[in-house]
C-alpha cells in the first residue's frame, strides 16, 4: 500500500522498458505510494492511479503482460476472472499471501489449479506464499 512493491518490479521493468500502472483503492495511500515511487526515481516506469481496481481496470487500455495482486483476499477470484481475458498468452498472474491467507481464498485457488488455460505454482520463501500463475497459448 506504500508502494514498496510497485517499487521493486518498477526496478525490473526499467531495464526490459516496461511500464508498471498500480491501483490503490486508498487515496491516501495511493499519495504515499506515489511519492516513495517518485522519491525512487521511477516515475517515468511506474504509475499509480488512487481508486477502486475494479472500476479503473477497465479503463485501462490493451493486454497485461503481467498482473501482481495484493489486495483484499476475498476479491481474488473476481480480479483473477477479469483480468485473465486481458492477459496476453504466456503472461504471468502473480497472486501475494495464498499461503497464510489460503482460507480467505479457496476460490481464487480452485480456480487457478482446474483452469485449463493456465499453469499455477505456489512458491513459498517466506510464510505469505505466493502463486505464479502462466497464461498458455502462444
Amino acid at each position: 500500500a506504500n508502494g514498496y512493491s510497485a517499487i521493486w518490479i518498477g526496478l525490473g521493468l526499467r531495464q526490459t522498458g516496461g511500464k508498471l500502472t498500480s491501483i490503490e483503492y486508498d487515496p491516501a495511500r495511493a499519495k504515499v505510494a506515489a511519492e516513495n515511487i517518485r522519491r525512487a526515481g521511477l516515475s517515468d516506469t511506474v504509475s499509480v492511479i488512487p481508486g477502486d481496481a475494479f472500476k479503473e481496470i477497465p479503463k485501462l487500455t490493451g493486454d497485461f503482460d503481467f498482473v501482481f495482486l495484493d489486495a483484499w483476499k476475498r476479491d481474488y477470484k473476481h480480479f483473477f476472472d477479469m483480468v485473465l481475458p486481458r492477459l496476453r498468452p504466456r503472461g504471468l498472474f502473480l497472486a501475494h499471501n495464498v499461503v497464510n491467507k489460503r482460507s480467505e481464498m479457496p476460490d481464487f485457488l480452485d480456480a487457478i489449479q482446474r483452469n485449463p488455460g493456465v499453469m499455477s505454482s505456489i512458491v513459498a520463501p517466506s510464510g505469505e506464499g505466493m502463486s505464479v500463475t502462466v497464461k498458455l497459448g502462444r
